[in-house]
């Protein structure tokens, strides 16, 4: 009997052994996977997408806590059925559940976490995102605020991005382009916004990337996503500051002309395809070609908002300078009390048009016949007010060295200054936005040529050179 219970027990230790080393390698095995889905896992982002008092939230989907991530404890497990009120209160955060305070006021930042990889959903002030929520206390000029930072993967980020950037019925190859663009430009930020120790990397609007979260969504658009998953631009082996903007009008253009900034793979090129706009019709066709009226005391008051000069009654504006692309980047306000220069981007902002390739008439102009050559005839347009002659340069302003005959006999021609007919200028142009990187209608037109999107990326970014310096690459450029 004694060997009997000797040999079970000698069984028993033997099959305990042989579970704790199962469990053991078993626990190895998941230790090993994890720290694998670590070394791949998909980027986070931090987006601001809001700033405010204070703010409603539900959960709509999936599994969520309440974390102080100040002193690092869990605060509350969250329901689907509970709704859910933060507001700024002094220096501090309170929360309200199903409209009764919690007896804890949090110094913040406080996360409305995302638990596991399901269908995690929550509505935020009536609109739906996917992820987190993070809310940091602000207090400036005695105000309480609360910023609302969207946490999110960079993949699930584009979900609500891309069918905003190009459109929910551009071509697939665009909608691709779009996605490893945009990808490329949000994790570009984040390694600068991280560098500089902000709270935030992106913001929701045109400051960024426009990003109306699950909201923005489609089907289409979470494919284009997904067959670039990890997809990212590269130039000598760095991530890209990939901008892009909506039309170039034909000519996209040097960062060097917009921003004072020479970069190898924000160079201008040919982008015929953008006269798609207008195929596209309705509105899209602005974004090709567009006029745009200003009253000379508008540009007068925004002058001196801009510049801090005063340029007193605006009598014309002149082109002082463009670049090979046509964009104005030095543009003269003449006026009674003298002439303010702006120049580069500010033009644009002075002026609030779609672009900065266009041309100035005034609302009645007349225009001078210059010659007739392989493009056709010649004409240029005059200035009302002025007196003006054809010479070896072609059409100049008369000063006191032009004579004309009077009936008192000859005499200077008068010098007086340019003015808009009828107490208007009148800008004629063409593109819209800044003009540097990939034109969204561009890469729209390509792709119904038959372009791939690393086709269209090389073009917009190489110049089609495909000399290997910029690559497409996986993993999110890891």
């Amino acid at each position: 009997m004694r060997g009997s219970k000797r040999n079970r027990l000698a069984t028993l230790l033997a099959r305990f052994t042989l579970v704790n080393l199962i469990l053991f390698l078993s626990l190895l095995m998941a230790l090993g996977a994890a720290g694998a889905a670590e070394t791949g896992a998909t980027p986070a982002l931090r987006v601001l997408i809001d700033q405010r008092s204070s703010v409603d939230i539900k959960v709509l989907s999936g599994t969520y806590q309440w974390y102080d991530e100040d002193l690092k404890m869990l605060v509350e497990p969250v329901a689907s059925t509970d709704a859910w009120h933060a507001a700024a209160a002094g220096s501090s955060i309170k929360l309200e559940k199903n409209g009764r305070p919690l007896a804890k006021a949090f110094g913040g930042p406080l996360l409305l976490q995302a638990l596991g990889d399901g269908e995690n959903r929550i509505e935020i002030n009536g609109k739906k995102y996917r992820g987190s929520l993070r809310l940091y206390h602000l207090r400036s000029q005695g105000a309480s605020n609360l910023a609302l930072i969207n946490v999110i993967d960079v993949e699930t980020y584009l979900y609500g991005v891309v069918g905003q950037e190009i459109g929910l019925n551009a071509p697939e190859e665009a909608m691709k382009t779009q996605a490893v663009v945009s990808r490329t430009y949000a994790l570009q930020k984040r390694e600068r916004r991280a560098q500089a120790g902000d709270f935030y990397d992106l913001r929701d609007d045109q400051g960024s990337q426009v990003y109306k979260g699950a909201d923005g969504e489609s089907p289409k658009v979470r494919k284009a996503v997904d067959d670039t998953r990890g997809q990212v631009i590269t130039f000598d082996g760095a991530l890209i500051e990939a901008v892009f903007h909506s039309n170039s009008g034909g000519y996209t253009e040097d960062a060097r002309w917009v921003w004072n900034s020479d970069v190898p793979y924000l160079r201008g090129v040919p982008a015929p395809e953008d006269k798609y706009a207008e195929e596209w019709g309705g509105t899209a066709a602005l974004a090709y070609h567009w006029r745009k009226n200003l009253s000379p005391a508008d540009v007068a008051r925004k002058t001196l908002s801009l510049t801090g000069k005063d340029p007193g009654e605006v009598q014309r504006l002149r082109v002082a300078e463009t670049t090979a692309s046509g964009r104005v980047i030095r543009l003269d306000v003449v006026g009674s009390r003298g002439t303010v220069t702006v120049e580069r981007d500010r033009v644009r902002q002075l002026l609030d048009a779609p672009s900065t390739k266009f041309t100035v008439t005034d609302g009645g102009a007349s225009y001078m016949v210059m010659g007739y050559g392989a493009e056709g005839l010649r004409k240029s347009a005059l200035p009302a007010g002025g007196i003006y002659g054809i010479t070896a340069e072609g059409q100049a302003e008369m000063n006191s060295d032009f004579y004309v005959i009077t009936p008192d006999g000859a005499g200077p021609a008068p010098k007086t200054p340019s003015t808009a007919s009828g107490g208007s200028i009148v800008l004629d142009g063409y593109g819209f936005g800044h003009g540097v990187g990939l034109s969204q209608w561009g890469a729209m037109g390509l792709a119904r040529d038959g372009k791939g999107y690393n086709d269209i990326i090389e073009h917009y970014y190489n110049a089609d050179r495909r000399d290997g310096r910029l690559r497409i690459m996986n993993n999110w450029g890891k």
